[in-house]
């Protein structure tokens, strides 16, 4: 008898920490969406952090380094265009023409998105440097095998 009360018990607690999770997890989930679904769900996601990804259209990009003010337009190619404000610097390679995740609010009606975070996806193809690279080899190993001449 005395162990079926602390089996239920900690089947109790147990379903309560679920429980508790879900509504936690619920309120921190950041849904990601196509521009063409943003802007038709605009309104109710107004008042949502969201991500939507899409492609920066070129020609678009301003940039104002004094302020850190970056705007631009993503689009998804085809009708849908989402003008992008973002406060900060970009990633490095973020650049025109390229993919991007945006993450942030939404306006009412669609038109434009304040962003806290971008992400922009790299190649997964690795290029050997060129022999006209930008690194100074010769000061590279001097710098690299400057212990082992020193210790000799």
């Amino acid at each position: 008898m005395k162990s079926k009360k602390w089996l239920f018990g900690i089947l109790l607690i147990g379903v309560a920490l679920v429980g508790i999770s879900f509504l936690q997890l619920g309120d921190n989930l950041v849904y990601f969406y196509t521009p063409v679904e943003a802007t038709a769900k605009a309104k109710e996601l107004s008042n949502k952090d969201i991500r939507v990804g899409a492609m920066v259209k070129a020609g678009t990009v301003k940039w104002d380094d004094s302020k850190l003010n970056l705007s631009f337009v993503m689009t998804d190619m085809k009708q849908t265009e989402i003008q992008v404000s973002h406060r900060g610097t970009a990633p490095d390679m973020f650049k025109e023409g390229q993919g991007v995740v945006v993450e942030g609010r939404i306006s009412d009606d669609g038109a434009h998105m304040t962003s806290k975070n971008l992400f922009v996806k790299h190649s997964e193809e690795y290029k050997k440097p060129d022999d006209h690279s930008s690194m100074n080899t010769e000061y590279l190993q001097k710098s690299l095998f400057k212990n082992e001449k020193e210790s000799k």
